[in-house]
């Protein structure tokens, strides 16, 4: 149906939810578009559902509101349940820590409405901190999924180039529908542990465009990323940069399936080994910054550490995924073969 569903996936977030739920209780919005908030407790040990119920009593939000769970963790899981489970259209992707516009809703509603071609709308986050930020934040705020997307230019992304973070993001339900009709399914799997992994927003936008639908990017929707004192620190930052390389296969394989139509498993084979040489090239340029990335990499602040250490581990990981890589290849390719049959 025609409408807006605010789906907030969370994992132990009694203690975040009340910030985001008022903001989102905070929207001023015509009567004349239905939505509703839909949360999904992901594998929560705290009492998130108790306090998610709670919260719906307390706050004016007079629209439908359900809280459900989801037992198997990773936010891919989390979110295909709150797709399937969305009432409406258009669905708004609020992490626990996202504090949005008052006027985001409307906005939702109008760009949408008048681009059917989208089917990913990404935002402006910007950041709040429960500390002051160090100094170099502003130079890596793009890892943490703040700053504008696609130069600050609203519009649509160029094909197949450029991603939009999950966070704030809007997808098109029936857009989605389409994608698991024709047996779409992730690859990319959420973990927390000692190297942060995710992707499933970058994945979930390369399947949306092999589906022939398009990124866009408005300037105009704002909301507030909240960043506890925990992620501020160099360490942090590292395991995310770790992380990134051990979830980028998948944007690997989708890269060279748009560019190459008509790829067979050798060519790709053949592609795939020649990004590993450039990739080994790229690292014997620097060998002063390997040297300092893998005996100063706590020295905070240098860019140049922060990119040499993603380089080498988008190497250590390339070479371990080669007949991983394959596989989803394969997945891939078929998954276009019958999009494009219908």
């Amino acid at each position: 149906m025609n409408g807006i569903t605010f789906l907030i996936c969370t994992h132990n977030g009694a203690s975040r939810l009340a910030d985001t739920l008022r903001h989102i209780a905070a929207q001023q919005v015509s009567n004349a578009i239905a939505w509703e908030v839909l949360i999904i407790s992901n594998a929560s040990s705290d009492n998130t559902v108790e306090v998610a119920h709670s919260l719906r009593e307390t706050l004016p939000i007079q629209v439908p509101f359900r809280v459900l769970e989801e037992p198997v963790a990773g936010k891919e899981n989390a979110l295909i349940r709150g797709f399937n489970e969305a009432a409406y259209e258009y669905i708004v992707i609020i992490d626990d820590d996202n504090w949005i516009a008052p006027n985001y809703l409307t906005l939702v509603n109008e760009i949408m409405s008048a681009h059917p071609e989208i089917g990913v709308l990404g935002a402006h986050a910007e950041g709040m901190f429960e500390v002051p930020p160090p100094a170099w934040f502003e130079t890596f705020q793009a890892v943490y999924a703040v700053g504008p997307q696609n130069g600050g230019n609203s519009g649509p992304l160029p094909p197949y180039e450029g991603y939009l973070y999950g966070a704030g993001s809007v997808v098109r339900k029936s857009a989605w529908q389409k994608l698991l009709d024709h047996g779409f399914r992730f690859t990319t799997s959420t973990k927390r542990g000692k190297i942060i992994v995710s992707g499933e927003d970058v994945e979930l936008g390369d399947a949306l465009q092999l589906a022939g639908y398009q990124l866009w990017y408005d300037d105009r929707l704002r909301f507030k990323h909240f960043m506890f004192k925990e992620r501020l620190t160099w360490n942090y930052l590292l395991r995310i940069g770790q992380g990134t390389a051990s979830s980028q296969l998948t944007s690997i394989v989708y890269y060279f399936i748009f560019r190459h139509p008509e790829l067979t498993e050798s060519k790709f084979r053949q592609l795939y080994n020649k990004r590993l040489v450039w990739l080994a090239m790229q690292m014997a340029k620097q060998p002063g910054n390997l040297f300092n990335a893998a005996f100063r990499r706590q020295q905070e602040g240098i860019l140049s550490n922060f990119e040499t250490l993603r380089l080498f581990y988008n190497f250590q990981t390339s070479m371990k995924q080669r007949e991983e890589a394959v596989r989803v290849f394969h997945q891939i390719s078929e998954l276009r073969s019958r999009l494009n049959n219908k």
